[in-house]
């Protein structure tokens, strides 16, 4: 029994370190070499993961390989796979990450297309949530008990006793759906949301971007010196860099372009007036509450 033990223990104890290793590393390596090796081995698991039909698993190793090295393909991969399970959000700014690391792409007008459709059906979503969130409480009828009680004293003395206990119960419904009508504008907070994650993406962009710019400078500076070795080295410690600004800059500008419309979408509360001008023409206001 005791050796039984041992030996189920070392087992598990493997199956744990097995699992361990399979996690996505945390630290990225400044060796561009290392992290195009890391790129490559998720990549691979990703594969294999899509090819059993696990899109979960394939979905974390492919953005596990973006994080050493943002691909194209890898990006394209992860918007399909996100499409496939519903998670639209990701696969919105996966598109958009693919069009800005593959700007000459053959498909870009489809993937376009795509993207304009996936944004409609997110908005619709979105715009279900909120009527759902919105929608009034279902009134309850009075207890059984009670409605036997005074349908007897109705009957005992000829009055409709229960008159008084329709009218309260119809009135309580029209007291809920006046306080829930303001929960209707709710998902104005969404939307500064969203702006605030746009502008940390728009920030974590231009501060890559500067930083891939001081390496392709450093890379000139190498060439000329005739220092190719060096050059190329901070050539490809640039090239990360460069694209993951471009897939920053590409996701704070496409959660701007939501939270602007979460903003501007008419509400109950909204109004559009056209007022007429002294010298001629028309004014066009619009108005809400946030």
């Amino acid at each position: 029994m005791t050796i039984r033990f041992a030996l189920a223990a070392i087992i598990v104890f493997l199956t744990a370190s097995s699992v361990r290793a399979e996690e996505c590393p945390n630290d990225i390596p400044e060796d561009s070499g290392v992290r195009r090796v890391q790129a490559k081995k998720w990549f691979s698991k990703g594969q294999t993961a899509a090819s059993e039909g696990d899109d979960v698993a394939a979905l974390k190793a492919y953005q596990c390989s973006l994080r050493f090295v943002p691909h194209g393909f890898t990006a394209f991969n992860i918007a399909q796979i996100a499409e496939r399970i519903g998670d639209l959000e990701v696969a919105i700014a996966s598109y958009s990450q693919y069009m800005l690391l593959v700007p000459d792409a053959k498909d870009a007008q489809e993937v376009g297309e795509k993207l304009n459709a996936l944004k409609e059906r997110l908005l619709k979503v979105r715009q279900k949530e909120r009527e759902i969130t919105a929608a009034p409480p279902v009134a309850t009828e009075p207890p059984p008990a009670q409605g036997g009680a005074n349908a007897a004293e109705g009957e005992g003395t000829g009055e409709t006793a229960t008159a008084p206990v329709a009218a309260e119960t119809n009135s309580k419904p029209a007291e809920s759906i006046t306080e829930e009508k303001p929960a209707a504008t709710n998902y104005r907070t969404a939307a500064w949301i969203v702006y605030g994650g746009a502008g940390v993406a728009l920030v974590a962009g231009v501060v890559t971007n500067i930083l891939a710019r001081g390496k392709m400078d450093t890379c000139r500076t190498k060439y000329l010196q005739l220092q190719q070795s060096a050059a190329e080295s901070a050539c490809s410690d640039a090239k990360p860099l460069a694209y993951m600004s471009y897939g920053l800059i590409g996701a704070g500008a496409a959660a701007a372009v939501v939270g602007t419309i979460l903003v501007l979408r008419p509400t109950p509360s909204s109004e559009v007036a056209m007022t007429p001008l002294p010298g001629g023409g028309l004014a066009f206001g619009w108005s809400g509450r946030y």
